[in-house]
């Protein structure tokens, strides 16, 4: 099914568009910053995620909840009955995959914070942007930078484009629903539950949950974000 027109006229639509708006502005600014500075993740790392998993917000529950749905049902299916393996990995991300070279098994449909990290600044004291490179970069692949706090002006001088600052975007994650007060659940929590939500909303349309192939690559924006 496609997801996201079987959710059509719900406030569950209506979070998941506006945390899509929210994830294009998080990739097109990095996406500047990165370019201007010549600062990239190594490819196929994911230090970042081992031993970790994230808290959600409501929207993001539901954003990731809608992605899975649309390119891994089995795997949606697999949650909600409790039967996928990952589920017992009390020490990380149920979501993460060791064994695979990009690691994250939801790219796609990947939260706030892993979003940011990497990639994202935040502002010191003096309310002046500063960024440090991520702990797990090796010292010898850093250059021209080094693991310590650059300040705005550094900064600027060696990009024309200022770096992102998480917690910009962590408000306006936080903004889609008010009245939660930042209420958070772990991944493992937060999913399963939006993954039922969105699923008994499709029952009460009459759209059934036996299409163990989902949409494919079809799925509207901003799911493919």
């Amino acid at each position: 099914m496609e997801i996201m027109k079987v959710l059509e006229g719900t406030r569950e639509k209506e979070l998941i568009d506006s945390l899509g708006e929210i994830y294009a502005d998080i990739e097109s600014r990095q996406e500047a910053w990165k370019s201007a500075s010549s600062f990239s993740c190594l490819e196929g790392c994911g230090d970042c995620c081992r031993h970790f998993e994230p808290d959600l917000l409501e929207s993001e529950a539901l954003y990731l909840a809608a992605w899975i749905i649309e390119n891994d049902f089995p795997l949606a299916k697999e949650l909600m009955e409790g039967s996928h393996v990952s589920l017992n990995n009390e020490d990380g991300c149920i979501l993460f995959n060791p064994d695979s070279p990009y690691h994250c098994t939801v790219y796609g449909g990947r939260c706030l914070i892993c979003r940011l990290f990497g990639y994202s600044g935040e502002f010191g004291k003096e309310g002046k942007r500063r960024w440090r490179p991520c702990r797990f970069y090796p010292e010898d692949k850093l250059s021209p930078f080094v693991h310590r706090t650059y300040g705005e002006e550094e900064l600027a001088g060696l990009s024309s484009v200022p770096v992102p600052v998480m917690s910009d975007f962590m408000e306006r994650g936080l903004s889609l629903t008010p009245d939660s007060s930042g209420h958070t659940e772990s991944l493992r929590e937060a999913l399963v539950k939006a993954l039922k939500r969105l699923m008994f909303i499709a029952s009460i349309k009459g759209f059934g949950g036996d299409n163990d192939n989902g949409g494919g690559n079809d799925s509207p924006a901003p799911l493919s974000a």
